[in-house]
């Protein structure tokens, strides 16, 4: 008798995690109906930009979390080998519109080249923040008016978010962390990519300050960065150490996960810019997911593809 109601106890607490574990991982259903709605959205925006080259259509997305307007967060999924696996985020800040055309067209390009992720895993979250990037005029904070790259629970985050959004920042709105970590459906996300596809690397696009930063492990931090700055030399890109702040994915990532993390900054937010930042940065980017991380210590391998000038 003690044995029944023991093993009911225990089926019960197995289907309440199994649940709890679901709803936290994928928040809903999805809705074929609300991703459709949502592409064509997107699609509109971009004629309106001007970046009538991209192809969404052409491109599987998934989605599993709405954003507080109800805006899908969209990602894609090339290759399935997940012991070599890179994860690119763009549009983390609203305002920063050419880091969603960069990427968007990356999408388009590798599907096109199905070369580039045979022995890999590319998952590409283009507009992780498309309620600012929707907003009238776009915005860099999300509808709730936080900067997703100060909302990320890191370690430091209780301590030193709200001091230095205090002191460094003056309370800008704009680098408003929210009044808890991990607050924000769009943090949400990019933790629950991160949690499954567990990559070795990640790309992160800003602008528009104009430089490459890094972060991550510093077992082979000497050989990155080495290879860093001959990419900063070939394209004409300066390569900063710009740190890392409460809450922002360079620590949450890099930091604390030994994630190799790196930030592209391009020079400009205009969306104007979109095709000349695609046709500057695409033989860095794709050195970058060339880069090959071996043994638990995470050291980098260096090929041919990772090294040769671009053509």
């Amino acid at each position: 008798m003690a044995m029944n109601l023991f093993s009911k106890i225990f089926v019960f607490i197995f289907l309440f995690l199994l649940f709890f574990s679901a709803e936290k991982l994928f928040a809903f259903e999805p809705s074929a109906k609300e991703l459709n709605e949502f592409i064509s959205s997107l699609e509109k925006q971009c004629k309106d930009y001007g970046w009538k080259d991209i192809k969404l259509n052409e491109i599987t997305w998934e989605y599993y979390r709405v954003t507080s307007q109800k805006r899908s967060l969209i990602f894609t999924i090339f290759g399935g080998n997940k012991s070599n696996c890179i994860l690119f985020l763009g549009g983390v800040h609203g305002d920063e519109l050419p880091t969603v055309y960069v990427l968007l067209k990356f999408a388009n390009y590798i599907k096109d080249n199905p070369a580039l992720f045979k022995d890999k895993c590319i998952i590409i979250a283009p507009l992780v923040n498309p309620d600012g990037f929707f907003a009238k005029p776009s915005q860099r904070v999300n509808a709730n008016g936080i900067d997703l790259n100060r909302n990320f629970p890191t370690h430091d985050w209780q301590a030193s978010a709200w001091l230095q959004w205090e002191r460094k920042c003056h309370k800008n709105k704009r680098y408003y962390p929210g009044k808890k970590p991990g607050s924000e459906q769009e943090t949400l996300f990019q933790m629950a990519l991160i949690n499954r596809f567990k990559p070795q690397k990640i790309l992160t696009m800003h602008s528009p300050l104009g430089f490459y930063d890094f972060d991550g492990p510093s077992s082979d931090l000497d050989s990155f960065e080495r290879w860093l700055e001959e990419v900063s030399k070939e394209t004409k890109h300066p390569l900063k150490k710009f740190g890392y702040f409460p809450g922002s994915l360079g620590n949450y990532a890099g930091h604390e996960r030994n994630i190799f993390t790196l930030t592209l900054e391009l020079p400009s937010s205009e969306p104007v810019k979109g095709v000349e930042f695609f046709n500057k940065f695409q033989s860095p980017i794709i050195k970058f997911f060339n880069l090959q991380i071996i043994g638990k210590q995470q050291y980098l391998k260096f090929t041919n593809e990772t090294i040769k000038p671009a053509q």
